[in-house]
């Protein structure tokens, strides 16, 4: 239980979600602290402190031993190479991706995964090879057309984009970053379908904010003011620390001169503990100017 309770921490990456993780790893079972620092991992960019924290290397060691058991399998490799990527050392990533496919020449996984590190390090020639190297081995892979059509934006390739997204959400019709991405890509030239490539994302991934917030976003610019605040309002209640919910809520009020629903909207975020200083200065200053009589100067 507590194994499975380290696994679904790694999925937050909240300071107490991350602290805990690390008191995790000083548990007297094996498998919860390789899970433990299995989840830390995911999460390089986050310094830990705290119980716990100085447990974590030795706890780290058992998990790159679990992961190296078998070093003659191709998997033993690749998950390595998810550790480095994951860790922000796509070099090391790719040098574990090279043994994994060197002893499994077919290993989808580990090409797709070769296709971000060469993307990370700005090689997009050689990551676009992986992907494409992996579209031969499997044609219907969900996930190197996603990646390819996420790289082919990049490109500014948006017919190409779109063709890859277009397949990768027909073959999986669950992966909702396609469904966003394609929303935001065809948003452009066919709003409405924009606006359903969203809408699918968002009910896809409720747990994701950006979705339902660029949801609003073309609820808003589409002349749907109104499913943009009920859209708005959905997040704050499930989501109440995404700011830029917040002020895209305040406008849409102060655009239709409901400068007492914008007013409280404002209040409402200041109210919050801990709102980084710059949302909260920006939010300050519309006070002002909607309400020059504040004194709310927090």
């Amino acid at each position: 239980m507590r194994a499975a309770a380290a696994e679904a921490l790694g999925g937050y990456g909240s300071v107490e979600a991350l602290q805990a993780l690390a008191t995790l790893t000083t548990d007297d079972t094996r498998l919860v602290r390789v899970r433990a620092a299995s989840a830390l991992a995911e999460h390089s960019q986050v310094e830990v402190r705290g119980p716990g924290t100085g447990q974590l290397q030795k706890a780290t060691d058992e998990y790159l031993a679990a992961l190296m058991a078998r070093p003659d399998t191709w998997d033993a490799h690749y998950n390595m190479g998810n550790y480095h990527l994951g860790r922000g050392s796509p070099a090391k990533a790719l040098d574990e991706y090279a043994v994994a496919l060197k002893k499994e020449p077919r290993a989808v996984l580990a090409m797709v995964n070769a296709s971000i590190a060469h993307a990370r390090l700005g090689k997009t020639a050689e990551a676009e090879a992986e992907l494409q190297s992996a579209l031969r081995v499997e044609t219907n892979n969900a996930v190197a057309h996603f990646n390819l059509g996420l790289l082919k934006a990049e490109q500014n390739d948006l017919s190409a984009a779109e063709r890859h997204l277009r397949a990768a959400i027909q073959l999986d019709p669950q992966l909702a970053a396609a469904a966003y991405n394609l929303g935001v890509l065809t948003a452009r030239d066919h709003p409405e379908e924009g606006l359903t490539w969203c809408r699918k994302a968002a009910e896809l991934r409720p747990d994701e904010p950006k979705y339902a917030y660029t949801l609003a976003f073309f609820q808003r610019q589409q002349g749907l003011p109104k499913d943009a605040i009920r859209t708005l309002e959905g997040i704050l209640r499930w989501q109440p620390r995404y700011f830029d919910a917040f002020f895209l809520l305040a406008e849409i009020h102060e655009a239709d001169n409901n400068s007492q629903a914008a007013e409280h909207v404002y209040r409402q975020l200041l109210s919050l503990e801990g709102v980084p200083q710059n949302y909260r200065q920006a939010a300050q200053v519309r006070l002002r100017l909607i309400s020059p009589t504040s004194q709310d100067s927090r």
